[in-house]
């Protein structure tokens, strides 16, 4: 899925002294079809994705109905849309409002930098094959760090290595994976990649050629991050090189 940068935005309304948090996209005219109707801009901030300006936006419309702050502006005074995101600024101001959505976008962004990406690095037990890809950790996992799929994948014997990780530093490992691929002659194994994995992200499957631990030991080394083992069900742990 491709990612739209969206922005979430205040705008005002001087003659009614009524505000607005709303979201944008980039192509969007929406913020100029409120200024057709006697809106101006506050301020607004530009978030990576359709949906992380989303929660932005629902995080600070629930803190407001939690604070007790209702839509101010009538439905026949918004022929553009909206006003269920107003409020009265005699009792959230703009700067206040604008506050709301700063904290908001730090702590989405923060959850998606610690996170939302996790590197796998596997293979199956007694097997020739590699897998790297990332995964949406689902919640705590008997392994370190918490990745959900690396544990379903231990307790079906995969000898499996994980890293929580930034989006980027994430796609800079893949690239270390890829660059060592094309030097040791490993070809991607494209039946395998699209054979149904658990988790729709997982990508760069390998069928290894040679020895398989040293050529495993090898992409752990060219991946270029510390990779943690999780602990199969039973307990045990190997290759803890």
């Amino acid at each position: 899925m491709i990612e739209t940068p969206t922005h979430v935005y205040v705008v005002t309304h001087s003659a009614t002294g009524v505000g607005k948090v709303g979201i944008a996209g980039l192509d969007s005219a929406r913020i100029d079809e409120h200024r057709g109707q006697g809106w101006h801009l506050y301020r607004a901030v530009l978030l990576p994705s359709r949906e992380a300006a989303r929660q932005v936006e629902r995080s600070v419309l629930r803190q407001l109905k939690i604070d007790g702050v209702n839509a101010r502006m009538p439905a026949d005074r918004m022929p553009q849309g909206g006003q269920s995101e107003t409020v009265n600024l005699d009792e959230v101001s703009a700067a206040d409002l604008w506050g709301r959505v700063v904290a908001a976008a730090g702590e989405v962004q923060a959850q998606a930098d610690t996170s939302r990406v996790v590197l796998v690095l596997a293979r199956m037990d007694g097997g020739r094959v590699l897998v790297v890809g990332t995964d949406t950790p689902r919640g705590a996992s008997k392994g370190s760090p918490e990745c959900a799929l690396g544990e379903e994948l231990a307790e079906d014997g995969w000898l499996v290595y994980t890293a929580n990780m930034t989006a980027a530093a994430a796609e800079a490992a893949l690239r270390g994976l890829r660059a060592w691929a094309a030097r040791a002659g490993v070809i991607e194994d494209a039946a395998l990649r699209e054979a149904g994995w658990p988790v729709p992200l997982l990508r760069n499957t390998y069928r290894l050629q040679g020895a398989v631990d040293e050529e495993f030991r090898q992409a752990r080394i060219a991946v270029g991050v510390s990779l943690h083992p999780v602990v199969p069900a039973d307990g045990s742990d190997e290759d803890e090189d």
